[in-house]
Order: C-alpha cells, then structure tokens, then sequence
C-alpha cells in the first residue's frame, strides 16, 4: 500500500437513471475490492438501495446510507476524516459535490486529496465552456460553444454559428435537456424549456455536428504520464442519436488507421493537459468526407462505455485503476499469475468482435416518445460477442429481455410504404429492422446511407443478415445451412421459427450432426500470450478453451440488462447470493449479456459466459460444467419450462425477479409483515407501510417506510395472523403477508406475496441484515435453525427508513406520468 493513500471517501451514484445503471455500483465494487486488498480503508457515501457495494462490508469499511449532499458529505468527512475523495465512480453528479466541496473549501481546510483527478479539471468537466477553452488552447478540434441566459442572447449566438444548433442545460436539475434546432422558432421553444432545467439559469448554445460518425475512446493515464489506449468503440448510428441509444462495435469497424492514430494521439493529449489519473472516456465526432474530427465530449470517470469496453476486452479496468489512485505505475502493477508480466501496460489486442445493443423501456411507458434524438432514452444495454459482426450482432439482439422470436421482422412486414419512409427518415427504437426491411423492399445501400448518414458498410452487415435469414427459410432442415447460420450466431429459436418448427428439433439436428459449440477465451491479448481472464463465449469452432469447473460448483443466470420495474434489484439480488455462494466455498460460474452487470466481477464469478440465456446455450454450460446447484430467474419461463424436460442433474433453484409488488391497485395505507421462511419455521423481520404521495392525498405502493407505526394490540393481533399465513406456504422463501386499513380503523388481510427483490434490497439495509445471504444458504441446505437465529441476532441500523422509487418520466418527456411499480428506473432510500 502507498503510505500516502490511508483511507478514501467514495461517493457513490445515487438512484439508477437514464444515464446511469449498474456499471457504476459495478466498479464501485471492483475498486473497493481491490482498495481492500491494498490495506485502504473505505468509506462510500451512497443511497441507492439496489447497492451491492453499501451491503459489502468485508470490503467497505463504512458505508452511510444517506442523501447525495454536500452537507452530508460534510458531515461524514468530519466523522471519518477521510485522507482522500474518490469521485470518479459516482458520474457528473459526484464531480458537481466535489466542486462544491471545493467551493466551500471543506477540501482544502481538511488537506483532503482528490484521488484521479485535480480540482481545476473537476471544474473543467463541470462546465463545458471552460473544458471547451482548455481545447483550444492546445489546439484540439472541437465544436463551437457558448454560454447564455435570456433566449435573445441564444437568438445572436445560433446566427454567429449557423443552424442547426443543440441546445443544453447548463447544470440540470435531472437529466440534460439536449435538443436540436434548425431554426428561429424551434430556438425559442428550446431554449426556454432547457432554462427551466438549468439550476444556473444557463443554456449551452452549440454546433451541431449531426450526421458525423461518432467514436469513442477510452484511455488510461499513470501519475508519470504513461499512457495506453484502452479501446477505440464505433457507433453505428451518426451524431444526432445520442451514443447510449446507438448499436456500438468494438474494435471500430470503418475507420481508417490515420484517423485511429489521429483520435488516439488527441485523446492522450486531452488526458496529459487535464492530469488525469486512471480511465478517461473522450467522444469524437468524424466527418467521413474529409476526415476532419471534433472533441464532442470528455468523461473522466467511469461509465457504460468503461464497463463495455472492460468486458469485451478482458481488460480489468477497474482492477488496475484502483492501483493507480493508490499511486502505482502502470508498469508496476501486478494482476497475478492468470496474466503475463507487466499485462497492464500492454494496450488490449482483440480477435473477437463485440456488439452493444440498447434495451428500451417502452412497454412501461408507451406514452413515452420513441424518436431517437440527442438526449438518451434507452434504460439498459445488452451485448453479444462473436468472430464477425454480424454474429456479434445477432447475439446480442437475442441477449435482449423477451426479445420476439421473429426479431420484429413481421411487425415491419405490416410497415406501408410511406410509414417505412417515415420511420427511416424520423429514426424511432428499433430502427434496425427498420433498415432490414427497406433492403428487402429494394432500397439500395447508396439510398439508405444518405437518409440515415449511417455508413455503407454497416448496410452489407444488414443485407447479410437479411441474406442469411432468408436462405434459412428457403432451405429448411437442411445441414449446410444450419451450419452456416449457427457460424453466424443465429439462435435455435429464430431458426425453427423460420423452419415452422421447434427449438428442440432444431437442437436435436444440431447435435446428429455433431455440431457442438466451443468457448473462446476473452482475454486482451489476441492470443499473443497464454493469458485466462475466466471469460467466455461461444464459437462455432474446433477447440474448446472451456473445461469443467472445479466442485462444488454454482451455474448463475442472471437477470440480463436493466428494466423498468426490476431497476437493478434483480442484478442487486444476484450478485448477493453468488457472494454468499463464493462464503459458502462454491465456484460460482455466471451467464450474463449485460455489461454493466456487477455479477461479471471477477471476485464474484470464477467464470463467465457472455451469452444469451437460450435453453441450447444453458444446456451447453451445464453439460460443461455438471454444476451442483443451477439458478434461474423465474422470468425465463421458456428456459425453465425446457430444463424441466431435459435431463439436468443439477439442482434447480428459481430466482424470483418477475415478483414486482401486486398492490398497486391499492390507494389506501397498507402494512406488511415481513418473514422469512425455510419450510418450518416463519422468522420476523418486522413491518413496513407504504406512505403518501408527494403529489396527492393518496398512498403509493413505490414509497416504503420502515418500520410501520402500529399500536401493541394490533401489532400482536396482525402478527398472529401472519404467522398463520405463513405456515401455509409450500416452500422456504422471503414473505409478505399484507393487510389494508380500513376507514374504521381496523385491518383486513389483503393476501399473502413472495417479497419483491427491491424491497429485499430495502429491506435488507434497513435491518442491517443480508436477507439474501441467509436464503441463499437455506435454498442450498446450508443453514440450520441454530444458524437462522444467530443470523437475524445482528444488531443492525437502528430507528425508521423510507424508500422512495424513482421514475424516467422528465427523461422521457412524459407529462402526468403516474408511478407503478413497472416502470420504476431507481430509487433512494434514507434513515430517520
């Protein structure tokens, strides 16, 4: 450990946003573990129920569950006296409360460090004027941008630019406001909505770069000065989608080496001027007629491009940019005998394609706008790996949560003629199929490139995979086309929907032909050295680089990417019980297609599979691995349904994440009380109620508090009651058992409800209790009722906490949304 580096205030991100998933609390996890293993003792500041990283405590040695503000923060700095700040794992958000701190000088009267970053350059990213003045200073191209207050101002400046202009929030009070302008009237409207974001009564006026390729760089610096390219990602879609509703690939797949080498040596120059220390993530504009390139933006912290880029490399970011903040050099970090000698300073080398596809929230909100514009809409990713792009591709579309069999191509079949120009021209969610199907009406690859400034290569990508499905449907059951689609990455499912028959059939021919599926290794060296980073996928190939876990071990499928309702407590959820797997001395093998997820860890998980959760890829794991114990969400019905038929020796334990709260229809207080069960004996973990709404006189089941007030006599009777109830239950598992109060004040039992995961997550930190780790342990016949009562003997937090979800509705521009629990995106909770 560096003696300088003692202990390390984390600000953590807050609730999930539209801008924001898991990968935060993902590398807040992976940093505090290696901090840990460094002797650094932690503090993490964070009120985000659905943290796995608040509920760690053998690697946080403090964690205040408490509101993302600068008077907190001030708080817990006079209590624990932290030797250094760590804000690069909390977004913008955390690098605004560090200003703040500055601005009241709480860091510079305490001698408090900012770890990653200097304070002239957490001002820089807080206001793009000044980081845009830094640019040029050093000559780097960027884009031209101002700062105004009154839209006559904004009028003047959009004239000096030229139209089209964005218009932006200047620091907003939620998510950014981003729009595009294309003249004096849109100006107006623009500007006066995005001055009613703004906590600075700002907007930024600047030049619209719509239609350029975007690409994204993600670099890493050393407090020498040494630096390395972590990984060059290419969006599909221009400027003018925002990159997080975009399909990305990496490595890139149309630029020239002059323009990498070009963005490459801007993104080091960037990183030398602003000092950074650790990762940093710059976006790039390129114009593909003259090669001339912009500065679009630059993000000095962590974020859905890191965890991205982290996992489709094999590269460990998080891992070595803890031991830079410790104040290591990158040539002499170690990252242990899995890799070769000085790994961390070889920049990542790839032999494999990755493909990130976004995931949408519609269904939830169908009122909400589906038009891709500049401000992001999407609330999760999914990605998917293979040898070509399209098999990458094709992977990644199925790792999508209930992704239609058909991949949408029937919904665009019904498209008229001018709807699919429409959509075309107006690009809304799924525009990918969209473009499938105008090649299949006879547009040509020249046409579609100049309506959607998306480049041709990516329309030969398309028309393959267009091809391809089409040659499957002309040549059912036969071999040569069964191999050549299964090379490409076309799922059992797809391919006996287009044959007119069933997944299993397809299954059973794939194997009479002995066309079993291999694993390749990820790891960030292209093969050059034998490397093992424990991650895997699949390939249509001769070696196998998978081979059976050591015993006892545990197959984890995970909840997939991130979706209204379930938030993240179903990632929260799992990654809790393959933390109790991993006490309880199981290898823990996890499948999972989400990026972000905080399952990938490498301390959590042995091994990975990034892979779709289809039955023929389950199957295939399984008969690798022979696991003990097999875990399965309960919303992968289909999975389930065929693991029930197949012979799989392994022990099936059911994930319960398609259990959101059925009390939505209630208006009026109710109270629930808490159990947990193992088959004989209902344990208490007392009452919650739900509260008012903030907006009207009625209750909501998305606001919790606990615990419920109720008088002794009713506590006793309801619990009776409860307790009864619960005895009825054929299984063990975490139980609600809830009653509604009636206007005569007494109580009517309204049924009894498996726990929902984001009130376990509550809950959870509530009592001061890991929940999920001791039903972990008696679902795999690990605890005795001696062990049940020793656990729930923790003395926990003490006195009353609310939760509150949050929703995506000011993202998405929906007016009078109204709350439930499946379109909840986040929440906060606090103590009392």
């Amino acid at each position: 450990m560096t003696k300088e580096v003692r202990s390390v205030l984390i600000i953590g991100a807050g609730a999930n946003d539209i801008q924001h998933g898991d990968e935060l609390d993902s590398a807040t996890y992976q940093v505090a573990t290696e901090f840990h293993q460094l002797g650094i003792h932690t503090i993490l500041v964070d009120d985000n129920p659905f943290s796995v990283s608040l509920e760690s405590s053998d690697i946080i040695d403090h964690a205040c569950v408490g509101p993302l503000e600068v008077d907190n923060l001030i708080r817990i700095i006079d209590q624990y006296k932290p030797h250094a700040i760590l804000p690069t794992l909390g977004n913008r958000r955390a690098f605004e409360l560090a200003q703040k701190l500055l601005d009241k000088g709480i860091i510079q009267e305490r001698n408090i460090r900012l770890l990653g970053i200097p304070e002239g350059t957490i001002r820089q990213i807080n206001n793009p004027v000044l980081l845009s003045r830094t640019l040029h200073a050093m000559d780097a191209p960027t884009k031209a941008i101002v700062t105004v207050n009154t839209y006559q101002d904004a009028l003047e400046e959009a004239r000096k630019i030229g139209y089209p202009v964005i218009i932006r929030s200047v620091l907003p009070k939620s998510s950014s406001t981003r729009q595009i302008v294309h003249d004096q009237r849109e100006l107006a409207t623009a500007v006066q909505k995005c001055l009613k974001q703004s906590r600075a009564d700002q907007v930024f006026v600047q030049q619209s770069l719509a239609g350029f390729k975007e690409i994204e760089v993600v670099v890493q610096r050393d407090q020498s000065g040494t630096m390395m390219m972590l990984s060059m990602v290419e969006d599909m879609d221009p400027i003018g989608i925002h990159a997080g509703d975009s399909i990305a690939f990496n490595p890139p797949q149309t630029l020239l080496d002059r323009q990498i080498q070009d963005m490459r040596d801007t993104a080091f120059a960037i990183t030398r001027k602003l000092r950074i220390v650790g990762v940093n993530h710059v976006q790039f504009a390129l114009n593909p007629e003259n090669d001339k390139f912009y500065v679009i933006k630059n993000s000095a912290y962590f974020d859905r491009m890191t965890a991205f880029v982290a996992q489709s490399t094999g590269y460990p970011i998080a891992k070595v940019c803890a031991q830079l903040y410790a104040g290591k050099l990158l040539r002499n970090i170690d990252l242990g005998a899995d890799y070769v000698n000085h790994a961390a300073l070889v920049e990542p080398t790839m032999d494999h394609i990755a493909a990130r596809v976004p995931m949408w929230g519609f269904d939830a909100v169908p009122e909400a706008d589906q038009q891709l514009t500049t401000e992001k809409k999407s609330v999760g990713t999914a990605f998917g790996i293979g040898r070509s792009p399209i098999e990458a591709l094709f992977k990644a579309i199925e790792s999508r949560y209930k992704e239609p069999t058909d991949f949408h191509l029937l919904a665009q079949e019904k498209l008229s003629d001018d709807e699919l120009v429409m959509k075309l021209v107006h690009p809304a969610a799924g525009r990918i199929f969209v473009l499938i199907e105008a090649m299949k009406r006879g547009y040509s690859v020249d046409e579609l490139a100049e309506m959607t400034k998306i480049d041709p290569f990516y329309f030969d990508q398309l028309n393959r995979m267009r091809l391809l499905i089409e040659e499957v449907v002309s040549h059912p059951q036969k071999e040569p086309v069964l191999i050549k689609a299964k090379y490409n990455g076309l799922s059992n499912q797809l391919i006996a929907r287009l044959w007119k028959t069933t997944p299993e059939q397809v299954y059973q021919m794939y194997e009479d032909h002995k066309l079993m599926t291999k694993y390749k290794e990820i790891e960030p060296s292209g093969g050059e050295f034998t490397q093992h980073t424990g991650s895997f996928y699949s390939a249509l190939e001769f070696e196998n680089e998978a081979t059976k876990t050591a015993q006892p071990s545990a197959v984890i499928i995970g909840t997939g990417g991130l979706r209204l309702g379930m938030s993240n407590a179903g990632d929260y959820f799992v990654a809790m019980l393959m933390r109790q797997l991993k006490a309880d001395h199981f290898h823990t093998v996890v499948v999972n297609s989400n990026p972000s997820s905080v399952t990938l860890s490498y301390s959590l998980a042995d091994k990975r599979y990034i892979e779709p959760a289809t039955t023929e890829n389950i199957l295939q794991i399984l008969r690798i691995e022979q696991p003990q114990f097999l875990f399965v969400p309960a919303s992968y019905s289909e999975l389930l349904t065929a693991l029930k038929q197949d012979q799989v020796e392994s022990q099936h334990v059911v994930i319960p994440d398609d259990d959101l709260s059925m009390l939505d229809d209630y208006s009026n207080q109710l109270v629930s009380f808490n159990f947990l069960y193992d088959g004989k004996y209902a344990y208490p973990l007392g009452t919650i109620t739900n509260l008012l709404s903030v907006d009207q006189l009625e209750y909501e089941s998305t606001a919790i508090r606990y615990p419920a007030e109720l008088a002794n006599v009713d506590n006793q009777k309801l619990n009776d009651q409860s307790m009864a109830a619960i005895a009825g239950q054929s299984g063990p598992g975490l139980f609600q058992v809830i009653f509604e109060k009636q206007a005569s004040g007494g109580f009517k039992k309204v049924g009894v409800q498996p726990m929902p995961l984001p009130e376990i997550a509550f809950l959870a930190k509530a009592l001061g209790l890991n929940l999920t780790a001791i039903l972990t342990q008696i679902l795999t016949g690990r605890a005795q009722s001696a062990d049940i009562n020793e656990f729930l003997k923790h003395e926990g937090p003490s006195g009353s906490a609310t939760y509150r979800a949050t929703f995506p509705f000011k993202a998405l521009h929906v007016k009078d949304g109204v709350p439930a629990v499946e379109k909840i995106i986040g929440a906060r909770m606090q103590f009392i």
